[in-house]
């Protein structure tokens, strides 16, 4: 049975100095059982000829046929099944995955031939043991002799199950021992299969070889029969078809097995490299998205809320109702949630308390109407204004935290107490406070207190104040008449005498619920006294307090009439602004109003922060275009390697399909594990405190790692699509402008690992 057929077949190569004939108007038929030796001189046209009936290189003209079946219409996936399912190749430099195993190498011919996994294993062994290489199946192909080399090339060639075999220079390299030893395993193949040996020295082939072909200049100039064929074996059309339809089941993952194993140094240089790009996509895509908030680019205006702390976030219920402490605990179980202050309307409330130093006075130029050359140079007066030098203490009452922060005395309860974080104080010391709130008071307001220190934190730094004292500045924030301090001797400086106070009548000044009070001429700035629960007043003063609404009583007095009300504004604060988002979903999940004051409030834009912003943002857009750039170089420059790999396995079955698929195995693999060693230095510099790692890494929540992940998997992509491209054009075109394909090039670079 007639397996190829060329008619009239032509192969020219063209190059800068004209056209060469690689084959001119070629006729010859070939059949299974046929040990065909094809001679002549150097460029002759001998492997131009083993490569167009191995499926290699295309012809120009004529007509090719295989099993009767014309395939001067087949593309490259044609000839890929053609090489896979017909054709097995033996080259001069043998052509074996030296980075493999000598067990591996025939095992591929196998598995590309279309064999299940279970029987591979059996029928590698067989065959191994047929070319006196058993002993050394588990050796690397690379550490064979040459003569070994050329016979696992040909148990490979003889493990395919294919009906021709074509051998070019098999024994070019190899001593006259050995050489003797492949003629005779080609002449045992050739009882059941067309085997084409190319050689320059028929004398070692001429007592098996059943036909000779000489060719000269491209042309044949003798077909001479020598003897029979070893058998006149045919294929039947049911033996074709099933060769043919042979469906190659999952071999891509063995292809990526095979190639990974093969190269170690390879591998590990392209999981370094993605681990590389990986903290590099990390840092400056990170570094992005955190520059990329506005916020950083504008100033805190403090019209909305005084306190700007980017760690706070208000929140209320819906229905503006009270909170309870069982809700507010229920807060901490929130993932970076640190404190929780119960009375979130008296953080926006300042107070100073550094002794020896008088924050309340300072001097300020202000136009005056009356211009007088003399008198009043320029139309300004200089005047004292009651004002505050520093802003930065904020209050707070004892905030719920996970753990007791009380570490000496107890938690305050008294209007008049305070829990002390301040390493200055002690137990007992009796501290002058004075508490301010510019947004709601007037802007001169004040009052000053004496209050007493009844416990010792190392919780945060300041004052922490009661809950009694929360609720009177809470009432304060409200556009009320009257508001009320219970009096305690010593806790408030009252510079009037008392002997200079006029007594007024209960009629004359009275308390709110049924009429407004009256002031019976006494100024705004004035401040009232009441010994007991007549009302009668017995002093009037300003005693370290500007407030216009604020009364001295009794404690009778201040339980009556002082409202006590609960809080329903409440502020959690977070462990870095960072988690501000992820905080604020989780909030909005339980069904609470939230606002973060700095977001509110940073508004005011900055030039030169804007600046800095663009900047950065600049520097991290070039920094990643120029990973990908790099990455998309080195990657194609190591994988140049695996595509000569590739292109010896193409030689034994492997067709472009399978061999894109591995490759996107193989960059999925490298790419997860570049990832993971990336990830894991990233979170070794956080927890060992690298600053720049820190600052950012703060921003990465699940979703932002994944978009991360992302970005460097399309990075990779990139990568895989520059690889594929080399791939198709330097294995898988079908197109070839040399004479002769070069394989030991590819064993040079195979030799590489």
């Amino acid at each position: 049975m007639e397996v190829l057929r060329l008619e009239n077949v032509s192969k020219y190569y063209t190059s800068k100095s004209g056209v060469v004939m690689g084959l001119s108007s070629i006729n010859l038929s070939f059949k299974v059982g046929e040990f065909v030796a094809i001679t002549g001189e150097s460029g002759s046209g001998k492997s131009t000829m083993a490569h167009i009936l191995g499926g290699i290189i295309p012809y120009e003209s004529g007509e090719m046929y295989i099993y009767g079946t014309p395939t001067s219409h087949y593309g490259s996936s044609d000839w890929e099944h053609y090489r896979r399912d017909y054709v097995s190749f033996i080259s001069q430099n043998y052509g074996i995955l030296v980075g493999n195993t000598v067990l591996e190498n025939v095992e591929s011919a196998l598995r590309f031939g279309g064999m299940e996994k279970e029987e591979t294993r059996k029928r590698a062994l067989e065959i191994l043991e047929e070319v006196d290489l058993l002993e050394f199946k588990s050796r690397k192909a690379g550490k064979l002799s040459s003569g070994q080399k050329q016979r696992l090339s040909i148990a490979r060639a003889l493990a395919k199950p294919s009906k021709v075999l074509i051998a070019d220079e098999p024994t070019g390299n190899l001593d006259r021992e050995n050489s003797e030893k492949v003629i005779k395993l080609l002449h045992k193949a050739s009882k059941d299969r067309l085997v084409i040996l190319i050689t320059h020295e028929f004398s070692e082939a001429e007592d098996y070889a059943t036909r000779r072909i000489i060719l000269s200049d491209a042309v044949v100039v003798t077909d001479a029969p020598l003897r029979p064929s070893v058998t006149e074996a045919d294929t039947s059309k049911a033996e074709r078809k099933n060769s043919k339809g042979n469906k190659k089941k999952k071999l891509a993952p063995y292809v990526t097995y095979l190639t990974i194993k093969s190269r170690p140094v390879f591998t590990s240089v392209i999981c370094f490299l993605l681990a590389l790009t990986t903290v590099i996509t990390f840092v400056f895509l990170g570094t992005f998205i955190v520059s990329f908030d506005s916020t950083s680019a504008k100033r805190y205006d403090d019209s909305a809320f005084t306190n700007g702390d980017p760690t706070r976030i208000v929140i209320l219920k819906p229905d503006h109702s009270a909170f309870t402490n069982e809700e507010l605990d229920k807060l901490l179980d929130i993932s970076h949630v640190e404190k929780v202050e119960k009375w979130g309307s008296i953080c926006d409330t300042n107070y100073y308390y550094r002794e020896n130093v008088d924050y309340r006075k300072y001097k300020e130029f202000k136009e005056s109407a009356d211009y007088h050359p003399t008198t009043n140079p320029g139309g300004l007066y200089l005047i004292d204004i009651v004002g505050f030098l520093d802003n930065s203490n904020y209050m707070s009452t004892v905030p719920m935290t996970d753990r007791d922060i009380v570490k000496e005395g107890k938690a305050p309860v008294g209007m008049y107490e305070v829990l002390s974080a301040d390493p200055n104080h002690q137990v007992g010391d009796k501290v002058t406070v004075y508490i301010r709130n510019r947004k709601v008071w007037a802007q001169t307001a004040y009052i000053g207190i004496t209050v007493d220190v009844v416990g010792k934190t190392n919780y945060g730094s300041g004052l922490y104040f009661s809950e009694e004292m929360a609720n009177f500045i809470n009432t304060t924030t409200v556009n009320r008449e009257t508001y009320f301090m219970p009096y305690e001797a010593g806790r408030f400086e009252i510079p009037i005498s008392i002997t200079d106070v006029p007594e007024l009548s209960v009629d004359q000044v009275l308390l709110p619920g049924d009429i407004s009070i009256g002031f019976k001429g006494l100024g705004n700035n004035r401040f009232f006294f009441f010994e007991d629960e007549t009302l009668r007043l017995v002093h009037t003063g300003v005693f370290n307090c500007t407030h216009t609404k604020i009364y001295l009583v009794n404690n009778e007095v201040y339980e009556k009439y002082m409202p006590q009300e609960e809080s329903n504004q409440a502020s959690v604060h977070i462990k870095d602004y960072s988690y501000t988002d992820r905080v604020i979903k989780s909030l909005s999940d339980r069904g609470y109003l939230t606002v973060s004051p700095y977001r509110v409030g940073n508004i005011i834009d900055d030039a030169a922060l804007a600046r800095e912003r663009v900047v950065t943002l600049a520097v991290c857009i070039a920094a990643f275009v120029l990973t990908v750039i790099l990455q998309l170089i080195l990657m194609k420059a190591m994988f140049n390697s695996v595509t000569l790999h590739y292109k010896l396995m193409s030689n034994i079955g492997l067709t472009a399909s399978v061999a894109y698929v591995s490759l996107a195995f193989i960059m999925l693999i490298f790419t997860m594990v570049g990832e993971a060693v990336g990830l894991g230095v990233i979170s070794i510099l956080n927890a060992s405190g690298f600053s720049y790692v820190v600052a950012i890494f703060k921003y990465f929540d699940f979703s932002r790692i994944m978009l991360l992940i992302l970005a460097h998997f399309v990075l990779c992509a990139f990568s895989l699509l520059s690889i594929y491209k080399t791939l198709k054009k330097q294995v898988f075109a079908y197109e070839k402008s040399e004479e002769d394909i070069d394989f030991s090039s590819m064993e040079e670079v195979e030799n590489i690992d």
